[in-house]
């Protein structure tokens, strides 16, 4: 797996752990939202950063090839 591929791991990971993580899966409000939704929206919102780090460390590895 190259070094471009692990930016986007974090987010999905985030989102895919999320019903199983015992601090996101509970009654209570984050800013007067439930857990969850605060939760996924924003590693949703993180996939922009990580896509945009994963897109810049190929660009870097390509021109290495040249």
């Amino acid at each position: 797996m190259r070094s471009y591929h692990w930016p986007p791991l974090l987010p999905v990971l985030a989102l895919v752990l999320m019903p199983f993580l015992p601090f996101v899966n509970t009654t209570g409000l984050w800013l007067g939202l439930p857990r969850m939704m605060v939760w996924g929206a924003f590693w949703c919102l993180m996939f922009t950063p990580a896509l945009l780090l994963s897109e810049r460390l190929m660009r870097a590895a390509g021109e290495d090839d040249e």
